[in-house]
């Protein structure tokens, strides 16, 4: 779970405001990783209520319209054409999307293979729709999923899940790895071991996640 939710959530409004002259989002997309099915419920309590709330303590009356998508690779699910729709290796063309005969009869899913597999069989990404303010249709939001896939810097090629989702991979990653670093001298030059774990006064840690969110807030570095 993300425990602060609210905030991070309230710190993107106040830059997005900012950047656009005081507009304010209409709507509010969010695409999550990392969830499995038996979570759905626990992060529907907790973090969509925490951006509820992020939204009308900026602002009383503020509700955008929340669309609440988690994106899962962890599957065993994979698509074979039988017809001449696939590449010379046999996997499906990218953009293949399946949202029927599979799917969950009453939940809102879909299977999406947005990349072009050059070894091995491609993994289609399964997108489940937990929220939905704005009632997109299926067709929408499998298009817009698509394009996301399209907007990653490192490479040319469309990738396996959409773009922010693999940008909040890469930092996490990265932060994780500063994080550790700054900490790695415990105490007076003592060194952590890297499974160990230091109990680090409250203000300490407050200390390390400023000085971590402070530096590259504006940056994308990671990329």
């Amino acid at each position: 779970m993300i425990h602060d939710m609210k905030q991070v959530t309230k710190n993107l409004l106040l830059k997005f405001h900012a950047a656009n002259k005081g507009r304010k989002p209409e709507k509010i997309i969010m695409y999550r990783d990392g969830v499995s099915e038996g979570q759905f419920l626990t992060v529907l309590a907790k973090e969509l209520t925490a951006m509820r709330l992020a939204c009308t303590e900026l602002e009383e009356g503020y509700k955008p319209a929340i669309t609440y998508i988690v994106v899962q690779k962890r599957h065993h699910t994979r698509f074979f054409p039988a017809d001449n729709n696939k590449y010379r290796n046999g996997n499906a063309l990218a953009g293949t999307v399946v949202d029927q005969g599979i799917n969950h009869p009453t939940e809102g899913d879909f299977y999406l293979l947005s990349h072009e597999g050059i070894q091995g069989t491609s993994r289609p990404c399964h997108y489940q729709v937990l929220w939905d303010d704005t009632e997109f249709s299926a067709d929408e939001l499998e298009t817009l999923s698509y394009y996301l896939c399209h907007l990653y810097s490192r490479c040319t090629r469309a990738v396996s899940y959409p773009t922010p989702t693999y940008y909040a991979h890469l930092v996490a990653d990265r932060a994780r790895k500063h994080h550790n670093e700054m900490i790695g001298v415990c105490a007076e030059g003592s060194i952590c071991s890297s499974g160990g774990f230091y109990d680090m006064p409250e203000s300490q840690k407050l200390e390390i996640k400023n000085l971590l969110e402070e530096g590259v807030k504006n940056d994308m570095y990671f990329v």
